[in-house]
């Protein structure tokens, strides 16, 4: 990977030769370009993807009492919805019907 040496930005391959958007360009040889720029993707492709639903949540789950249908399973997380040095924020999803409240602790 190479920077632009007039503004400082990365040099993308197009068509032979590395370009800046402030109009630099510069030429290297088909090696230099499959050595630098030439990325693989994912060579097992029998790799399984796990999709879930509503039915299949992959989040740490609690006993709660649901305020809207009373069920007794929720899902919990964590996020940190102010700056570093405050709290994070637990939120809570009933399993049964999906209201999400922020917890009280």
């Amino acid at each position: 990977m190479e920077f632009c040496p007039n503004c400082g930005s990365m040099l993308m391959p197009d068509n032979g030769k590395i370009k800046c958007r402030c109009g630099y360009t510069k030429s290297l040889t088909e090696n230099d370009l499959e050595e630098q720029y030439k990325f693989e993707g994912e060579k097992n492709k029998d790799l399984e993807v796990i999709v879930t639903d509503n039915n299949n949540v992959a989040l740490p789950t609690t006993r709660i009492t649901c305020y809207k249908c009373g069920g007794t399973k929720g899902y919990w997380w964590t996020v940190q919805t102010r700056s570093a040095d405050e709290a994070p924020t637990n939120f809570i999803r009933c399993a049964k019907c999906g209201n999400t409240w922020r917890s009280s602790n």
